[in-house]
């Protein structure tokens, strides 16, 4: 390592540029492989041989949660009781709140499956409604924030703000059955995607930041017996039969069926791209067992337009009744070992995203979730056994919104608060799943497992990512931490304590080194008040403490020695909060910190101020540096905030007082 002592001038750009050649002995193959065409680059996320591609060419690996503050259903069922106005400044408030949250838990894609009854009415034209209101907010914000967004268009949760809307009233297999229907649904997608969205300006269909249009969410199509009792519905099937030289059977509805499901899919396939939408467009093939007795509906389904398929992957479902928020019970420590083992090999399973027919279709996870379970491990090995089924695209549901956080329970269950060990195993999770090529075989000994760069473990209930720079666990990892840790870590997310942080907190800890100073957020310390997987009870469940102070001590390799300046950020403003004599046994309440090393001196005002407080740097010392004060800010800050990008001239004194160094930064207060 070469160190470097000597003063960077404001405004000065060094590019160190590194270029080497390697040759080769080796005789050239005289008929080497076609080599296969690159991915075309455009201003939208594409399809191209069955993989997602970012509008750059580079192939996705999506990874996020569910977010749905824009249902009525998220409303009625969890918000309303917490006191929350059915207003839309009120949900816009939710939208923004979560959208921090989940963006620290570092998604990259939200899934909304829209319930249109909130904005539609009974010939599907859109209704100007809270709802619709905070879906456009909910969009343009994720896009601001880099996030992308998959919208699942038509869906009904039994809620709606609508009363007279034909998503009210339709049953679910008349989604695809009924002519009429069809063609309500047909207005309100063309009119969804050519509105402009009120918050952004842009259409929906022009939004670059959508990534995938699903069609259904969890579609379904009467089965033979069940069509016998929607005369319109088996009118249409015995006249196709008629038309075919079909008998009224069972084999012929499945053929029938399978040309209503194709049909549909092309026919919503194409109002998508008549409204100028260019992304690609999803099926969605409901549950692991779904193809048992639907192999019609995905015959139908692979011979469509539709760029990709979905699937949804809920381990331990199958141990509980149908009715489970009735019924739930605690499976944290349920061995799904062999569960994801049968049913990957299973072709009515999970099996037949790997068959040949499907290299052509992209695949998703529209909905995961760990069920009635608060491990530290299995998000891990779901993400693993995703990339195996060739997965780009996974979203949990759905994501815990604050307001109602504490008072949650249940199957799903994901906060980044209230949920501290899960959440850090969520974000561990999503290393993983990027980092791990499409297609890669996961471990099927799947419990116990200890990677490059990642370690899972569901006998100490604890997972971990380790990379150059990035250092993240979902548990104490003093006594067990099998990989190796980088000398430059420069991000670190964790539970608990591991080889670089001493923290006796129960909250999730974000730390990350940019610009040269050392950003420390530390959530609320958390404790059970009950077990959160009973759904029966409506007791509170987490205590939330933001005043209790915790110890913390940073080992990063960096920031080991010497005297550092701490803030604590209120309000988006920094305050000093002290000066700290190395980063060791601090304590800390929950918050948001910088440190930053200790400066001699804090040039803001003019040359002359900044000259009578210079101290060790001299005025002489620093012409001789070659500082230009031109380019140093000549406005004091005063009472308001800097902007965020406002370059201001640093002189660090080193620790032996015998080197002056200067520092050009950006200060965020």
């Amino acid at each position: 390592m070469i160190k470097t002592r000597f003063i960077v001038a404001i405004g000065l750009l060094m590019t160190l540029a590194c270029c080497s050649n390697s040759g080769t002995d080796q005789t050239p193959d005289p008929n080497p492989p076609t080599p296969p065409t690159p991915p075309a680059t455009g201003d939208y996320v594409s399809v191209q041989n069955g993989k997602i591609y970012a509008p750059n060419g580079g192939e996705l690996s999506l990874w996020g949660v569910n977010f749905q503050p824009c249902l009525s259903w998220e409303y009625n069922d969890r918000l309303k009781r917490h006191g929350i106005p059915q207003t839309a400044e009120a949900l816009r408030r939710v939208a923004e709140n979560n959208l921090e949250e989940v963006t620290k838990l570092k998604v990259s894609v939200i899934r909304c499956h829209l319930t249109p009854a909130d904005f539609t009415d009974a010939e599907g034209n859109l209704v100007e409604t809270p709802y619709l209101d905070v879906l456009d907010y909910m969009v343009a914000e994720a896009a601001e924030r880099g996030i992308y967004i998959t919208l699942a268009l038509i869906n009904h949760m039994g809620s709606g703000y609508v009363p007279n809307s034909v998503f009210m009233t339709a049953a679910r297999q008349e989604w695809v059955h009924d002519k009429e229907v069809v063609r309500k649904s047909k207005n309100y997608v063309r009119q969804l995607l050519t509105r402009k969205n009120n918050y952004s300006g842009t259409t929906y269909a022009a939004e670059k930041h959508i990534a995938l249009w699903e069609l259904i969410n969890e579609p379904e199509a009467f089965s033979y017996t069940d069509i016998q009792s929607n005369p319109a519905a088996y009118a249409d099937f015995q006249s196709w039969a008629a038309g075919n030289g079909q008998q009224d059977n069972d084999a012929s509805y499945a053929l029938f069926r399978q040309e209503l499901i194709r049909d549909y899919i092309d026919g919503m396939y194409d109002v998508i791209r008549e409204a100028g939408a260019q992304q690609p467009v999803v099926w969605s093939h409901n549950w692991h067992r779904y193809r048992n007795g639907n192999p019609d509906i995905f015959k139908g389904a692979l011979a469509s337009k539709a760029e990709a398929v979905a699937c949804c992957n809920y381990p331990g479902q199958d141990l509980v009744p149908q009715n489970y928020w009735s019924n739930p019970k605690d499976l944290t420590s349920q061995d799904y070992s062999g569960w994801f083992n049968q049913y990957f090999d299973d072709v009515n399973g999970y099996g037949w995203m790997t068959l040949p027919e499907y290299a052509g279709k992209a695949k998703t996870v529209y909905e995961f979730e760990t069920f009635f379970n608060q491990s530290a491990y299995l998000y891990p090995i779901q993400a693993q056994y995703f990339r195996a089924l060739g997965v780009q695209c996974a979203s949990m549901w759905t994501y815990t919104m604050q307001e109602y956080a504490p008072y949650h329970c249940g199957s799903h269950f994901l906060s980044l608060t209230c949920t501290p060990k899960k959440a850090a195993s969520f974000i561990v999770a999503g290393e993983i799943y990027k980092s791990t090529p499409l297609g890669q075989m996961y471990d099927r000994l799947v419990n116990e497992q200890l990677g490059s760069n990642f370690a899972i473990s569901k006998s100490r209930d604890v997972s971990i990512f380790s990379s150059p720079e990035k250092f993240y666990h979902s548990g104490d990892v003093t006594q067990w931490c099998p990989l190796n840790v980088s000398d430059g870590v420069r991000s670190i997310v964790g539970i608990g304590s591991s080889p670089l942080v001493t923290y006796t907190g129960t909250g999730i800890y974000f730390i990350d080194e940019r610009d040269g100073e050392l950003f420390v957020t530390l959530e609320p310390n958390h404790r059970w008040l009950r077990e959160p997987w009973d759904s029966r009870l409506q007791t509170k469940v987490s205590a939330l403490d933001y005043d209790t102070p915790n110890t913390m001590s940073i080992g990063l390799k960096a920031w080991k020695e010497g005297k550092y300046t701490l803030y604590r950020i209120s309000d988006g403003r920094r305050q000093k909060a002290g000066v700290l004599d190395g980063l060791g046994g601090m304590s800390l309440t929950p918050g948001d910190y910088v440190m930053c090393h200790h400066l001699a001196a804090h040039f803001v005002g003019s040359p002359a101020k900044t000259r009578r407080n210079s101290g060790r740097g001299s005025a002489k010392g620093r012409q001789k540096l070659g500082i230009d004060w031109a380019k140093c800010p000549q406005k004091p800050f005063g009472n308001s905030a800097p902007t965020r990008q406002r370059p201001i001239c640093l002189i660090r004194v080193s620790k032996s007082l015998r080197e002056p160094r200067a520092e050009l930064r950006s200060l965020v207060r």
